[in-house]
């Protein structure tokens, strides 16, 4: 007499196979889903570096008469447009790193939360050399970010 069915050593067989493939498909997803959070951080970084730059690109080339450096810090005079005449005077503002904040401190004015460029910076670095400027910075989770910036209109 034929016997129609599974014995129960194949019906183990086969689960086992199933398990261990569901063992590598889960190990693989498990890699898939680190990796990608580890890019995302990485372009989020990246894209709050840039970001950075472009503000600080803005500042030094906006109204500006004058870009120092001193200490890692940019010491910017710029005009400032009174009332609704057209008249101008010459204010100043800083970008500086304080704490691990870079902030644009205008006019010697207290440091407010909105001033701030860029949280969690590990180190800011500015050189000058005519009318380029060399700026780095360091973010916490160590990348990096290197610009070399022109000054449009100050000395």
């Amino acid at each position: 007499m034929i016997k129609k069915g599974f014995t129960l050593i194949e019906i183990t067989i086969v689960m086992a196979l199933m398990f261990l493939m569901l063992g590598v498909i889960d190990g693989m997803l498990i890699s898939y889903v680190k990796i990608y959070k580890s890019s995302v951080s990485q372009n989020k970084g990246f894209n709050y570096l840039n970001d950075a730059i472009f503000i600080i690109e803005k500042e030094v080339n906006q109204n500006v008469t004058q870009v120092k450096i001193e200490k890692n810090i940019i010491k910017i005079d710029y005009y400032k447009k009174i009332g609704k005449i057209n008249s101008k005077e010459i204010s100043k503002k800083d970008i500086k790193l304080v704490n691990t904040n870079l902030y644009i401190i205008y006019g010697g004015e207290a440091i407010k939360a909105e001033s701030a460029i860029i949280d969690d910076v590990k180190d800011f670095f500015v050189v000058k050399s005519g009318k380029n400027i060399y700026i780095k910075i360091i973010w916490y989770n160590g990348q990096i970010i290197e610009r070399c910036l022109v000054i449009e209109n100050a000395n």
